[in-house]
């Protein structure tokens, strides 16, 4: 069958076709089909839907309520064919045991709230004697590990006046007499591989030694110094370096940074737009004096 539209499906009522089994299979997916597609169907099948299910629930409701009738006027019946006295005994029996039915009730429930009662009081008994436990637990273990501390603490003190630590001597400044002082020539690059001329003999008791380099011909406003050994590997460097009244570059380093051999001491200068550009090189050796 081919596909459904709407106008066909209200024009031929398949809603109640469909609820009541009168379509053929090809029929029933055509209508599937198209109401999982068309929302208006969709609704209207569910509300027929629940109107049949509604009828079906009242009918239903109509055949119970006439069976109970029924019951009841045969009762009815068999009481009207009683005598006069039994009557009466069926009615009073009746009304004794409507009249005891609430107390009975009322004693069985009464019954179950105290056992449900009585459990959730030993429930709540057994809870505080774990909660109990847990505490005095708990208790006893930051009792142990006070204690433990204690003792920690007396067994330091009784170790830390053997230990003595060695006590430190502030370092005692003196000053430093005749300081060697050398002023460095400038090499120009092509000179370089050349045995320095720049000799600086340095006894094995010197501890500072005096590096200047002369910039009176340099106009810049900052400077950078760097150096290095003969392998030319840096060994120090600074920057941020101002020349003194003079234009001369002072330089004051440790003797121990200069053990024997040869040596390149590298200035720039900073220019205007931050770029650094070379100024001087400066080689030298370093000689043991007696």
């Amino acid at each position: 069958m081919t596909e459904l539209d709407h106008a066909y499906v209200e024009e031929n009522d398949l809603i109640q076709s469909y609820l009541a089994g009168r379509l053929s299979e090809s029929e029933q997916d055509a209508f599937e089909a198209h109401y999982f597609a068309c929302a208006t169907c969709l609704e209207n099948l569910e509300t027929a839907n629940a109107f049949r299910e509604g009828m079906r629930q009242a009918a239903a409701e109509d055949i119970a309520g006439t069976a109970e009738a029924r019951a009841g006027l045969g009762v009815l019946a068999g009481l009207a064919m009683l005598s006069r006295w039994r009557r009466l005994a069926l009615v009073a029996g009746a009304l004794l045991l409507l009249a005891a039915f609430p107390g009975f009730w009322l004693i069985q429930r009464n019954r179950g709230l105290e056992r449900q009662l009585a459990a959730a009081s030993a429930e709540a008994a057994a809870a505080g004697q774990h909660r109990a436990a847990l505490e005095a637990r708990l208790h006893g273990l930051e009792k142990a590990r006070a204690e433990d501390r204690r003792r920690l603490a007396e067994k330091l003190a009784e170790e830390r006046p053997a230990v003595r630590e060695p006590a430190v001597q502030p370092p005692t400044l003196q000053p430093e007499i005749n300081v060697p002082l050398f002023l460095l020539a400038a090499v120009r690059s092509g000179e370089s591989g050349r045995e320095p001329v720049n000799q600086i003999p340095l006894a094995s008791t010197t501890r500072s030694v005096i590096l200047t380099a002369d910039l009176a011909t340099v106009d810049s406003t900052v400077y950078r110094a760097s150096l290095s050994n003969a392998n030319g590997k840096e060994i120090w460097q600074a920057s941020g370096l101002h020349p003194d009244s003079r234009d001369t570059l002072v330089l004051l380093l440790p003797a121990g940074m200069l053990p024997p051999g040869i040596y390149q001491l590298t200035i720039e200068g900073a220019q205007a737009g931050g770029k650094w550009f070379a100024v001087a090189g400066y080689p030298f050796r370093v000689v043991r004096s007696p």
